[in-house]
């Protein structure tokens, strides 16, 4: 193996000059100081590698730690047991690491493809205190229940999604638009028209066709390589298929037996696919809301594209209102809809220190009461005080007085303000 060839950062004054940070750099480089292991999971080409090179430079400039210190190995085209490369890193140090009182950083980019690799880390993890492990992987796969349960206590994990609409103006350095989003809203808005088939950093500039062509070159990677590493696979295009009927149809319920009856395959082999494809972060699942989440696991599901930029290859003649309504419930890391038995529903449900807030995403100008029924249902039902409705350019609040007697706070917000104003982690909604 050819060590060398991974590890510019060797070479005196070398550094890799990332400068646009994504969001999820810094939380990362606060764990720099800990033990336990960094692990970076996401689809294939978010940025993973890219996070990993920059926190290197930040290990060089930042925290003084020696350039030969840092070892950086991609399994993605070579797959190595851990033991040799740590061997052949040692032999070109001229020393062992054991036996050693510096700190020592070891990253390993794409490690799911390396057999047991949850065992072979352990056991360094173990013996080599002076060893900080940062990993990755493109596949919720490579941190299995077993890796787990061996790696308990001793892992942090770190979930890199597609661009959010903030980092994408960072990137394309329109900062601006986010300080004077009042001031520059037609401009904000042309913005946000790009990024909806937009989310990842070498296609933020990209006309359609190569933005098609990109997240081909992607669905074809997890889809022919990936997956087939992990689990046995007998047709790989039915993958293909089952992404396209999503993209024609973003909330498809998981009615296994009705579509496996249309496509003629087994049952249990469509809902293994699902399965497959929602693990390597090309579908999202939802669940029907229930205050119980064992009753909501039992309940149907819905699937959505992990990222509104695959419509541009799947199905780029999709309804709009269709790619926001998609690109909304990717963006917000919630795991809830809600349907009840009359059919009344809600896009998206949010649940956090007891606070539920039910979000329906709505995109024209003009909505009136009979548009947001089941909204209203919702939370006559669960008792909320506060709603969201997400439009095209709508923004108003309106007060309501639901069946129960309570009283309800409806925010109007326009898609491309609540992607940028709302933290969908913590869904801030003031």
């Amino acid at each position: 193996m050819n060590l060398e060839k991974y590890n510019f950062h060797w070479k005196e004054n070398f550094f890799y000059n990332v400068v646009k940070k994504r969001d999820l750099y810094f939380e990362i480089a606060k764990k720099i100081e800990e033990r336990q292991i960094v692990s970076l999971i996401g689809l294939r080409r978010v940025g993973k590698t890219t996070i990993l090179k920059q926190i290197i430079d930040f290990l060089i400039k930042d925290k003084k730690a020696k350039r030969e210190n840092i070892l950086y190995f991609s399994f993605d085209e070579e797959e190595i047991k851990i033991e040799a490369i740590i061997n052949e890193y040692e032999s070109k140090l001229g020393s062992a690491l054991i036996d050693s009182k510096e700190k020592f950083f070891i990253f390993f980019d794409e490690i799911q493809k390396l057999d047991n690799w949850q065992g072979q880390i352990k056991y360094y993890y173990d013996n080599y205190k002076n060893i900080k492990f940062l990993i990755s992987g493109s596949s919720s796969l490579f941190i299995k229940n077993d890796s787990r349960e061996s790696l308990a206590g001793r892992i942090y994990e770190f979930m890199l999604y597609p661009l959010s609409f903030r980092e994408f103006l960072i990137l394309k350095d329109k900062e601006e638009l986010i300080l004077k989003k009042k001031l520059l809203d037609d401009s904000l808005k042309k913005e946000f028209s790009y990024y909806i088939k937009r989310q990842f950093i070498e296609i933020i500039d990209k006309n359609e066709d190569i933005i098609s062509e990109y997240m081909r070159s992607i669905l074809e990677k997890v889809i022919y390589q990936d997956i087939p590493k992990i689990y046995p696979i007998e047709n790989e295009d039915l993958l293909f298929k089952i992404m396209r009927i999503v993209s024609s149809n973003p909330g498809i319920f998981s009615d296994y037996q009705a579509l496996s009856k249309e496509l003629g395959i087994n049952r249990l082999t469509l809902s293994n696919y699902f399965f497959y494809l929602e693990e390597s972060f090309l579908l999202k699942k939802i669940y029907n809301f229930s205050r119980n989440m064992l009753t909501s696991e039992k309940k149907l599901k819905r699937f959505y594209l992990s990222s509104s930029s695959f419509f541009v290859h799947l199905n780029n003649s999709i309804d709009e209102s269709k790619i926001i309504e998609n690109l909304v419930i990717s963006e917000i890391q919630n795991k809830f809809f809600w349907r009840d038995p009359f059919k009344n529903e809600v896009d998206i449900i949010t649940s956090k220190n007891n606070l539920i807030i039910p979000i329906e995403v709505k995109y024209k100008n003009n909505v009136g009461m009979k548009d947001i029924k089941g909204l209203l249902k919702f939370c006559d039902v669960f008792k909320c005080k506060k709603a969201i409705v997400i439009t095209k350019n709508l923004l108003k609040k309106h007060d309501i007085k639901l069946k129960n007697g309570m009283k309800l706070k409806i925010n109007y917000i326009p898609a491309y303000l609540f992607l940028l104003e709302i933290n969908p982690k913590t869904l801030n909604t003031n």
